[in-house]
């Protein structure tokens, strides 16, 4: 965590209703002992009167198959402020998240996003609401280093950002959905109808004024990690074509390059064959034509892929601005 965070109280006039969504996948050694730390931290934020008393915890079960869902109905029917949503079957991670934040929208001020397996420090949302309270209304949470990383999870994970910031991807370094949301923001990003959303990036996206938090990432205590290196990938893949037309700008460019290179091969097979005329009879009449139209080919998919990436900007329907205030 990053220190206590200092407050100006000149920015609020009542405590914020918060909402804590917690994305679940085949959860059940973790979720009691996320609910007594989450509800304690809760209970001590409302008498620190930074938040509501009406504040809650928001559990999405992304489809387990195994009694995370029965174990958040157990604690929702004698505690309300344990709520939570199943998902027919296993979306993914960022469905989930999405899910669980549309869900809230309505019912909530300020909204954070965390893991259920408390890895990711809990007491950072003291700083994370604390920064809403001095103006923010996105908050993103990033850890402070990967030193308890195994060597192969610290290579990939660093390799997926700099992988993303070729392709044209805006994130954050070690950002891993651990944010604040204020409501006015939760709003913006409903303007989103996009399927194939990528948070870590469309939450950057917004605009509004966005503050960062550092935070340690504990041992996992409770269950076994499901995400894989193949998920992180898939994550990788999603990002890119949801967020970038680099790879299309590549072709367009690789198709260029080729195309001029095959007319300058052009050139020198004409040359070759009318003023030194040693060449191979049929030479000439068999290359020229595979340079041409090789060359032309991949000339016009480029040409194609730009119109695509066009295409494929208008299809995600996203919204062309959001307004931050507004004067009657």
């Amino acid at each position: 965590m990053n220190g206590i965070t200092q407050i100006n109280s000149k920015n609020f006039s009542k405590a914020p209703k918060l909402a804590i969504v917690l994305p679940c996948f085949n959860e059940r050694e973790s979720i009691e002992h996320v609910v007594i730390e989450l509800t304690a931290l809760i209970e001590k934020l409302v008498r620190e009167r930074l938040i509501s008393k009406n504040s809650y915890l928001f559990f999405v079960d992304d489809g387990s198959s195994d009694e995370s869902w029965s174990i958040i109905e157990k604690f929702n029917s004698y505690n309300k402020a344990i709520k939570g949503l199943k998902l027919s079957r296993n979306f993914g991670h960022q469905v989930a998240l999405l899910a669980g934040l549309s869900e809230v929208t309505k019912n909530c001020d300020i909204a954070v996003t965390i893991d259920s397996d408390l890895q990711q420090d809990p007491l950072a949302i003291r700083d994370f609401v604390a920064e809403f309270h001095n103006g923010a209304d996105i908050v993103i949470g990033v850890r402070k280093d990967r030193g308890k990383d195994g060597w192969l999870k610290k290579l990939t994970a660093l390799g997926f950002y700099r992988f993303m910031s070729l392709m044209g991807v805006y994130m954050v370094p070690n950002h891993a959905d651990y944010r604040l949301l204020s409501k006015r923001a939760l709003e913006a990003l409903a303007l989103f109808p996009e399927a194939n959303i990528f948070l870590r990036a469309t939450c950057l996206h917004l605009g509004f004024k966005i503050r960062t938090v550092f935070f340690d990432v504990n041992e996992r205590k409770y269950g076994q990690t499901k995400y894989s290196i193949s998920k992180m990938l898939q994550l990788a893949l999603h990002g890119i074509t949801s967020f970038s037309v680099t790879p299309l700008r590549i072709i367009a460019i690789t198709g260029f390059v080729i195309f001029l290179t095959s007319f300058v091969m052009g050139g020198y097979v004409i040359w070759h064959k009318l003023f030194l005329g040693d060449s191979v009879p049929g030479w000439a009449s068999t290359t020229l034509p595979i340079y041409f139209i090789g060359g032309l080919q991949l000339l016009f998919l480029g040409v194609i892929g730009e119109y695509v990436g066009q295409i494929y900007k208008m299809v995600k329907n996203r919204p062309r601005w959001i307004s931050e205030h507004k004067l009657d």
